[in-house]
């Protein structure tokens, strides 16, 4: 049905700006001068001497909350991929997307503050108390945050199997698009880099850094392009 096929194309179309707005939090938090020192995701210079405007993270945060909201689309969009033969497979990664809408912001919020953290304390009280002090935050931290990351591995893993043993909507050659292939590609590029020693630079922590949210957007992008190929009228 032509109906149904344009809501299919809405939804991805509302995940893909969903996913750039939390992209472009990412991006706030990568797009800093690096140093040969940098280590990690907070231990920078650019953060410890202060540098980075603490107006970012609260930018950060209100992206991720209206990004997170229209995530709530890509759930369905992605939901809506599988074949409905597969109906229990359909509710886990349904209700694995829905913790995921949940839950992305409360990451989001995490990553903020621990960049705001780090750029208010290290001019205040000298970058190694301050570094102290954030990674002591962050290894506490990371025990509620690290279980958050699971329901999200579920939710996209579930669906790559899914297209690789062709039980989705598409062909096979739309595994070139998935977000695992893309998230893994922004990953490993800039690690080959290092080890083909590049010199660091801002893209490669950019890259890294939102790997997952810019591998949902190309994904969102191509399966409305796909869609809007092979729509379906009624006769």
């Amino acid at each position: 049905m032509q109906k149904a096929n344009e809501n299919f194309i809405r939804w991805c179309i509302l995940g893909a700006v969903g996913g750039v707005l939390m992209a472009v939090g990412d991006w706030l938090l990568g797009c800093i001068p690096l140093a040969a020192t940098d280590t990690g995701m907070f231990n920078r210079a650019y953060y410890l001497s202060g540098s980075y405007g603490l107006w970012r993270p609260a930018l950060i945060v209100g992206l991720g909350a209206g990004g997170c909201f229209l995530y709530y689309f890509m759930v369905k969009a992605l939901n809506a991929d599988l074949d409905e033969t597969y109906r229990k497979a359909k509710s886990v990664q349904y209700l694995c997307g829905i913790f995921t809408v949940a839950v992305a912001l409360a990451i989001h919020l995490w990553s903020a503050t621990l960049a705001w953290f780090t750029t208010y304390l290290g001019p205040r009280i000298g970058a190694d108390a301050a570094l102290t002090a954030v990674t002591a935050y962050q290894d506490d931290m990371l025990i509620a945050i690290l279980p958050m990351y699971l329901p999200m591995v579920l939710m996209i893993g579930l669906h790559f199997v899914m297209l690789l043993t062709g039980k989705t909507r598409y062909p096979k050659w739309m595994l070139a698009f998935h977000p695992v292939t893309w998230n893994v590609l922004l990953v490993v590029i800039p690690d080959i880099a290092q080890a083909m020693q590049v010199p660091v630079a801002t893209w490669m922590s950019v890259m890294s850094q939102s790997s997952t949210n810019s591998s949902i957007v190309i994904w969102c992008i191509a399966a409305a392009i796909y869609e809007k190929k092979h729509i379906k009228t009624v006769p």
